[in-house]
């Protein structure tokens, strides 16, 4: 019995070792992790250049920070980046890490530098969520029965907040300008599956930022078209006041007309009524 009972102590003892180290190292090894993944994995989800600055774990409180990431732009827009922030912030569940469905609680995005870009009906974000959807549906289509690699995920927030937007399309005349972005909320990613892939949730989360970025632009059509409208009103206007003014014109010369043509009938008959009274003098004359 004492022999099973330090058995059980000592494979308890290595197992809390064990643990330690995973955890204490994971600090250590997570960030060449992640860097790798960005650099690898991003291109061949989004075929663009990902890129990432630095990676801090703090595995007792929870959270990891991720610096400097960089999302390329896709060929034939203007900008070198379609997305760059400074950090993202994620609280996840340590002890998930070891598991096959990597849990996290939460990702934030605050203050994004996002370049936006509309070109013959189709935007940079558009081809990078298509690029994104078809990697997902590639990875769909391996064969059922094989095992899928790599970990699953549930997210279950990612907020986006406070992003600077610079839009460009025929509307602004190629030129950037500043949009508002709604919030951007997505919530319980891979929940109802048991987990998603990376793929699918970038996916999703890409799904988002398209639909509040389609809705900012639309806010900025719907304004344009109704200073168009204002500035064609305002001519409008214009040349009604014009048209009004010349036929008040119009008016003051006919009725300058008709006060000459009076005058001339009044003249008229004045002459008519003195060769009259001529006519009547000179037969009394000659009578």
């Amino acid at each position: 019995m004492k022999k099973l009972v330090k058995i059980l102590a000592g494979i308890v003892i290595t197992l809390v070792v064990l643990l330690l180290v995973f955890v204490l190292t994971l600090p250590l090894t997570i960030g060449p992790i992640v860097k790798t993944a960005a650099a690898v994995g991003g291109p061949k989800v989004l075929g663009v250049p990902v890129s990432v600055g630095s990676v801090s774990l703090r595995p007792f409180a929870g959270t990891l920070t991720i610096a400097q990431v960089k999302i390329g732009n896709p060929k034939g827009y203007a900008e070198d980046n379609a997305f760059a922030v400074e950090k993202i912030d994620v609280v996840l569940n340590i002890r998930s890490l070891m598991s096959d469905t990597i849990i996290v609680n939460k990702v934030a995005i605050d203050a994004p530098a996002i370049s936006f870009e509309s070109r013959e009906g189709r935007s940079n974000f558009d081809t990078l969520l298509a690029h994104a959807k078809k990697s997902s549906a590639e990875e769909k289509a391996k064969t059922p029965g094989a095992k899928k690699a790599g970990k699953k995920v549930i997210i279950e927030v990612f907020t986006l907040n406070g992003a600077k937007v610079a839009y460009s399309s025929s509307l602004t005349l190629g030129r950037a300008v500043p949009l508002m972005l709604p919030s951007v909320t997505v919530k319980d990613i891979g929940k109802d599956s048991g987990g998603a892939s990376v793929v699918e949730a970038v996916t999703k989360v890409m799904d988002g930022i398209v639909a509040g970025l389609s809705q900012a632009a639309a806010e900025v059509a719907g304004k344009a078209n109704d200073v168009l409208k204002g500035t064609l009103k305002g001519a409008g206007d214009v040349t009604q006041g014009a048209t009004d003014a010349l036929k008040g014109a119009a008016g003051g010369a006919t009725d300058a007309a008709k006060g000459a043509t009076d005058a001339l009938k009044g003249a008229a008959g004045g002459a008519s009524d003195a060769a009259k009274d001529a006519a009547k003098s000179l037969k009394k004359l000659f009578k």
